[in-house]
């Protein structure tokens, strides 16, 4: 239980300094207009490795160097 309590006090101190950041409309802000276009995911064998959100061309192009370079099998799903 102490391990969740720790994980929700954490995400209380997260959700403070962001209406913190917000009041000062500090440019640290996450801007939460931005949408990823693309979600890739790396496999090994059936496994999957990771699946992370690509939010333009560069990115995903970085994504699928990296699994290739890692020797992982890949998929690209366009995010709607």
């Amino acid at each position: 239980m102490d391990n969740h309590n720790y994980w929700l006090d954490l995400f209380d101190s997260f959700e403070r300094l962001q209406t913190e950041l917000e009041a000062r409309e500090s440019l640290m802000v996450l801007n939460r207009d931005v949408q990823p276009k693309w979600e890739v995911q790396a496999f090994l064998g059936q496994d999957l490795q990771w699946a992370d959100p690509a939010y333009d061309e560069d990115e995903l192009q970085r994504m699928k160097n990296e699994a290739t370079e890692a020797g992982f099998t890949y998929t690209v799903e366009e995010v709607t």
